[in-house]
């Protein structure tokens, strides 16, 4: 790969990322964005476990659940700590 294939491939990347609104969050309303995003996910694999067909969606919207909550975990685990009113 050269450097203007990677160039292409990391605009690409933050093109996504921006269309799809995750560039301009702020850092402590991301672990609020990924709790919205699984309660739809959530409501969207019910409707799919009501039906007998379309396994292949039900297994995608199992697997993305996950790695929303492994990406809520980071966040949390990074997120800065409030001070400790105990300590003033």
């Amino acid at each position: 790969m050269t450097g203007s294939d990677e160039e292409t491939e990391q605009q690409r990347v933050w093109r996504a990322l921006s269309e799809a609104g995750l560039v301009e969050i702020r850092l402590d309303e991301f672990a609020e964005r990924i709790r919205d995003v699984k309660r739809i996910v959530i409501v969207r694999l019910r409707e799919l476990l009501d039906f007998s067909t379309a396994i292949k969606e039900r297994e995608s919207a199992a697997y993305s659940l996950g790695t929303l909550k492994g990406l809520e975990l980071k966040v949390q685990a990074n997120a800065p700590k409030p001070p400790d009113p105990s300590e003033k």
